[in-house]
């Protein structure tokens, strides 16, 4: 399909209680979509965006899909409501956006991403840091690196005992590592590749009731706290921390080459040589809601002009989503796991995970599964 000058894509926002509140505004804030409904099975929630968005509300969502008709939808529901729904959507022709992550585990994410592409749709995730000004002047500032040789990248967040759905495994998937981690992570492999092995540990432990002074809270099994170290081929090796039981708020990027390093959040970018010393600084502070906007009219450009290649798609988050599994494994069995065959089962290779990259977009050149898989020592 082919773009009209002044042609508005009608969607549709599944999920409008909290994260997506925020979805609901921006896509209220493009001009390249138009709000055709919303759906949350919490009637409030429902009524609330209708509401805020002068949009037509359900507690429904295959009653959304069937009044309102609309081209593509935003989702942002909890993990395990999402294969039902995108197989509706792939049913329908609906094109999807989805928040992170893509799936609870490498098997979901491929069986939902080869749904939507036999169905000839897009299906991007929100990985919306990637159009955060600060995160996108460091991936434009990447070559000035020249050889990166260390990687950095923290998420640290206090979301409080009230977890819901997210302390249940089953239904998120995981805990920290795959909620908060995802963001840290799909940086690290947005810029650096897929990693060849990595190494990963978590825990219950900060937030453990059983462990605290503090009045008892519902349990939970997901892990709270993680760590993970990565490993390429090329001797480059990169870290990631996330916590979901310490505030303030924090995250950062930090990439160390031979020709100087990098040193990003949301907001700013810090480009300095070998020594310390500043050769860039920018600093650029849109409000809180415009990388969200900005990846609501990138996923609609693509739907209205029929692009072939697009940002966060999910083929491009199966690596994510791989390098999460690979970490979530070696904490169970306290050994390094080789990424290529994490995916080589599913039939996947790293270079077709990118091949919806924009082909402006240069490829981080993620390792490639060997030939035959060197003995170990």
């Amino acid at each position: 399909m082919t773009a009209v000058l002044g042609e508005c894509l009608p969607v549709a926002v599944i999920g409008v209680g909290g994260f997506g509140a925020r979805i609901v505004e921006a896509v209220r804030q493009s001009e390249l979509v138009k709000l055709a409904g919303v759906a949350d099975k919490d009637p409030a929630a429902a009524e609330q965006a209708q509401r805020d968005a002068g949009a037509p509300a359900y507690t429904d969502n295959r009653s959304l899909l069937a009044e309102t008709r609309p081209q593509a939808v935003f989702l942002a529901t909890p993990p395990a409501a999402a294969p039902d729904l995108v197989a509706a959507c792939a049913e329908r022709g609906i094109h999807v956006w989805k928040e992170p992550p893509l799936a609870r585990n490498l098997a979901e994410g491929v069986a939902m991403v080869r749904r939507m592409d036999e169905a000839g749709l897009k299906f991007a995730v929100g990985t919306q840091r990637r159009f955060a000004p600060g995160y996108r002047r460091a991936r434009e500032l990447c070559p000035e690196l020249g050889e990166v040789f260390l990687g950095r990248a923290h998420y640290l967040f206090n979301w409080g005992p009230d977890l819901r759905w997210r302390g249940d495994r089953n239904a998120a998937g995981g805990g920290a590592l795959i909620e908060l981690g995802y963001h840290p992570i799909d940086l690290l492999v947005w810029m650096l590749g897929l990693p060849e092995e990595v190494y990963g540990i978590s825990a219950i432990s900060a937030g453990d009731p059983r462990r605290s002074a503090e009045p008892a809270r519902p349990p939970y099994d997901t892990d709270d706290t993680a760590a993970g170290l990565l490993r390429y081929r090329n001797g480059l090796m990169a870290a990631v921390v996330t916590t979901r039981c310490s505030g303030p708020v924090s995250e950062e990027l930090s990439l160390h080459g031979r020709g100087g390093s990098l040193t990003a959040t949301a907001e700013t970018c810090l480009f300095r040589d070998p020594d310390g010393n500043v050769l860039e600084h920018a600093q650029d502070q849109p409000p809180p809601i415009e990388p969200f906007r900005r990846q609501v009219d990138a996923f609609a450009r693509a739907v209205l002009t029929g692009a072939e290649r697009y940002e966060c798609s999910g083929w491009e988050n199966l690596l994510n989503l791989a390098v999460i599994e690979g970490l979530y494994l070696s904490d169970r069995t306290s050994q390094p796991e080789n990424l290529p065959d994490l995916l080589r089962p599913h039939g996947i290779t790293p270079d077709e995970c990118l091949q919806c990259r924009p082909i402006d977009e240069p490829a981080p050149g993620p390792v490639e599964a060997p030939e035959s898989p060197p003995d170990e020592v």
